[in-house]
Order: structure tokens, then sequence, then C-alpha cells
């Protein structure tokens, strides 16, 4: 039968198995299990998140064979963040050799720019102007792939074509319509959308990512911002540290892989398990924002700061504007 364990309680549910944790009072995994089928363990709990992201055990090592469910989740994912047979470098391994350096050497180059856009330069006005509340949503999401672009290519220039490819890469990766994503891949869409965005960055796949995924998570921020610049009264209460904290998302979740057969926080797991970790419910409260950007793990995002920094330049504008008005 198929298992839906729940590491958090001991008790009968009607419909599943659910088997007592082992040294598990106040944390949560569940790990559903179907021989041949499925193999996932969803993970919410802050402190297990980072235990787990530091494991090892767990990496971005992906096997490709195991339970079908799991395989297919597997193909897809590296399928859409791929490019010509190179993958994207939030898939790839601990162990890739060239990773950890040209993690670190983004995270440095970025981490200047970050001290750069903090104060709130002239460059920001724009997204400042947007905020106030002047333009579209598609104008705004040009002109943060357009900044997230520059951070690669000084003159690049964002197209409504770039945006286009971005959102139907993210589409993509979160859509259960079989026969749209299958029409995609057919037809070469997809593959052009990278194509097409690579060609915009030098071939930067860091860059590719960034343009996809970094892009939807500061739109999604700058539309929060907008909302609490509309609000006198918040508006002139919040500090800028909390403004920008307000308004910083963090990706649904990441995906590890075990490398081996074992136990962790009281739940089994066999070589080839899923575990999915949930940083968007996770990262919510003043303890945990360090999984917006996993800023403890090896996978640390090199824009953990530059992000930030962003957000808290453009308030810096946006505010010292309305004061004055």
């Amino acid at each position: 039968m198929l298992k839906e364990v729940n590491h958090k309680s001991g008790t009968q549910q009607a419909g599943f198995e659910t088997i007592p944790a082992h040294r598990m009072s106040d944390h949560s995994m569940k790990r559903t299990y179907f021989p041949g089928i499925i193999d996932v363990v969803d993970v919410t709990d802050p402190a297990e998140i980072r235990t787990i992201s530091n494991d090892s055990r767990f990496d971005r090592d992906f096997i490709g064979h195991g339970p079908i469910r799991n395989v297919q989740r597997l193909r897809k994912m590296l399928r859409i963040f791929s490019l010509n047979g190179r993958l994207f470098e939030p898939m790839l391994p601990r162990t890739n050799p060239s990773r950890a350096a040209a993690q670190d050497e983004l995270w440095s180059r970025l981490n200047v720019k970050a001290d750069e856009v903090k104060h709130g330069p002239a460059e920001l006005e724009p997204l400042a102007e947007w905020v106030r509340g002047i333009g579209t949503a598609e104008k705004l999401d040009l002109l943060v792939q357009q900044s997230i672009g520059r951070l690669f290519v000084e003159t690049f220039t964002a197209t409504e074509e770039s945006v286009a490819a971005a959102h139907m890469v993210l589409e993509a990766a979160s859509s259960s319509n079989v026969l749209k994503m299958l029409w995609w891949r057919i037809s070469g869409r997809l593959e052009r959308a990278k194509t097409l965005l690579a060609s915009m960055v030098n071939g930067d796949l860091v860059g590719v990512i960034a343009m996809i995924t970094a892009r939807q998570l500061i739109v999604d921020g700058l539309h929060k911002m907008r909302q609490l610049a509309a609000d006198p009264a918040l508006r002139s209460s919040i500090t800028t540290d909390a403004a920008a904290d307000e308004c910083l998302f963090s990706v649904t979740n990441v995906v590890r892989q075990a490398k081996t057969s074992g136990d962790v926080g009281g739940c089994p797991f066999r070589r080839g398990s899923l575990f999915i970790l949930e940083l968007g419910s996770a990262s919510k409260g003043a303890a945990n924002r360090d999984l917006v950007f996993l800023s403890q793990s090896w996978s640390r995002c090199p824009a953990e700061k530059w992000v930030p920094a962003l957000l808290e330049g453009v308030w810096t504008r946006v505010s010292a504007t309305l004061h004055e008005s």
C-alpha cells in the first residue's frame, strides 16, 4: 500500500499508514513511498532543512533510475534546466570541480555590486518610479530582467521576447499540462527560449537561470513593495531594512537526492529518495531568513546580498520622494 509517513505524529490516519517517529516530537518530514513508483520526502522544518542541505549524503548528484515518479520528476527538471547538454548551476552537484570556484567568484562580484546599489543610485530610478505607482506589470518585468542581465553583460537590454522566454521556462518547470509541455518540447520552442536568453549573456548559464527564476522573485518583491509604498502610515513607520525584508521571496523548494540509504531525524530513506526542501514556507519569520538564499549551505545563492541590497536601494529612493510629497 502507499505509505504516507508523517514523522510528526504517532496516530493513525484514515486511509494512510502513519508510522511513529523516533526522537521526533516537534519536527515534520513526510515520506510518500510506494515500491517502484515513488519515494519522496517533503521537509518543512527549518532546522531539518539546514541539516539536510549540509549533510553530504544528500546532493544534486542525481541518479537517473529508481521509482518511476522520481525518475520522471528528475528527467523533467534536468531537461528544463539545461542547454545543449550543460546543466544550469543550481543543478550541479556539490562535487562538481568547477561549481564552488565559479559560485564563490560570482558571490564576491555581486557583493561589490550590492554595496553600490544599497544606497539607491540613479540607475534604480526606473524601478523606484514603478514602485511609486507608475507603469504596468509588463514594464516591471522588463526593468527587472534588464537589471539582472546587466550583472553579466553591461549593455544588456531586455526585450518582450527575452521576458516571454523566461516566463516560458518557468512555466515549463511548474506546469502539469502534459500536452502543452510536450508540444513545447517537440516544436523546439523551449530550447529556442533558453538559447535566446543564453545568447544575450554570452552563454553564461548562471545569467540565464538568474533571468528566469531570480527575475520572478524580485518582480514579486517589487509588487509587494508597491503595496507598501501605497500605504502612508506603513510607509512612514517602516525602516528600510524591514521594507526590503518584507519584499524578499524565496524559491518554493529545492530538490536533493539521497546518495545512500539511512536515517535522518527519525525518517528512514533509501538511496535515490528525493528530498523536497520547502524553502518558501520554511523561510518565513526573522529566525529563518537565512533559508531564503540557503546562506548557511554549500549551495548558497551568490545573490544573497545583492537582492536585499537592490530592494533596499529601491525603497530608499521611493521613501525619500514620497516623504517630500
